[in-house]
């Protein structure tokens, strides 16, 4: 612990300050019994804590340090953007042209809506849901995590109902009773959930590829047994690619799989590392929202300009084609971003194997 002793002093003085010390539980370290590292800068694969240990980073600020730290053109695209204003309340072209690019990787989406966090997508996504619909329940997975607003952190009660109860301190019973609580790639307990709720339920809200029980992939035709169930009841399908977007594949989950949701949530590797979240889906769903429809949702720094820049700047390098010299040097014939990550995480998980 000698070599952490700054961390140890820096996290007893957040504690006097900080809920916990931290801005996020997981942060906290609270399971190791010992001061978590604070970071004092990052490059690359690499990060540094105060106390200038060098560690190399599988975390990647939780997904979206897709390129590496301090990423050149994403560093200069943040500060080029800084330098003509950090925040307007008012709309910019920036925008919509990262709207374009989203719409270009994500077909199912006809309109969508940036908001700041991947919780703020999911809640708002539940609430247009809920508004196109008419109807107020929702089914979420058991294990799946689709942030920390009341309505997702819910988990299954006991009984062939699988009412949901609150999963935190300070969620009312009344919101969790609406959330119904299925088993990820069991497609039975959702039929019998739809079959007992019957034209109740507004939305099913699933991360395609599970993230927060261990990465769990769909079994063969799960996702498209959810698209069916709620093409037969008229419920609106939410994928959730806060993580799976632009990360799995440039369109998510949907490209891999070949499933379309009806509202897709993104966040993390769409700000490039700053705050970022967004929603949308098809027009009749998105219509619905304030100032074209009745259901509210606002924020006063959705769709920052800093985050828009970081993104486009992020999305572009991960849609073009790797460069020859790129190849060249690491001495590889495949020009797309995604095979050449895949290839390096199997020789990195293969060699943990061994």
């Amino acid at each position: 612990m000698k070599r952490f002793k700054l961390s140890e002093k820096l996290f007893q003085e957040a504690r006097d300050h900080l809920a916990g010390g931290v801005n996020s539980p997981v942060r906290s370290y609270r399971d190791f019994h010992f001061a978590p590292p604070f970071i004092a800068h990052a490059k690359g694969s690499h990060i540094t804590d105060v106390d200038k240990n060098d560690y190399i980073d599988y975390v990647g600020s939780f997904g979206p340090m897709i390129l590496g730290h301090a990423y050149p053109a994403v560093v200069s695209a943040i500060q080029e953007t800084a330098e003509q204003g950090l925040s307007f309340g008012a709309p910019t072209e920036r925008e919509t042209d990262l709207a374009r690019i989203v719409k270009e990787a994500f077909p199912s989406i006809d309109l969508l809506r940036f908001v700041s966090s991947g919780t703020e997508a999911t809640m708002s996504a539940i609430r247009v849901a809920r508004g196109y619909t008419g109807r107020d329940k929702i089914v979420k997975f058991n294990g799946c995590y689709h942030g920390h607003s009341d309505n997702l952190l819910v988990k299954a009660g006991s009984g062939a109902m699988s009412m949901g109860i609150p999963d935190s301190e300070g969620v009312p019973e009344d919101f969790a009773k609406h959330t119904l609580v299925a088993e990820y790639n069991d497609l039975g307990s959702v039929e019998r959930l739809v079959a007992n709720f019957k034209e109740k339920i507004a939305a099913i809200i699933v991360e395609p590829i599970a993230g927060n029980m261990g990465t769990i992939p769909p079994l063969p035709g799960f996702l498209e047994g959810l698209r069916s169930i709620c093409d037969q009841n008229d419920i609106v399908l939410i994928f959730d690619e806060v993580i799976t977007g632009f990360r799995v594949a440039f369109g998510g989950a949907q490209e891999l799989y070949g499933v379309k949701a009806d509202i897709t949530c993104l966040g993390k590797i769409l700000g490039g590392g700053l705050p970022i979240g967004a929603y949308g889906g098809n027009r009749a769903i998105m219509e619905n929202l304030s100032p074209i429809g009745l259901v509210y949702q606002a924020g006063t720094l959705s769709g920052n300009p800093l985050s828009v820049e970081a993104g486009m700047a992020t999305l572009k390098i991960l849609k073009d084609p790797l460069s020859e010299d790129f190849q060249k040097r690491e001495g590889i014939s495949e020009d797309n971003v995604y095979k050449y990550l895949n290839m390096k995480t199997s020789r990195l998980t293969q060699g943990i194997d061994e």
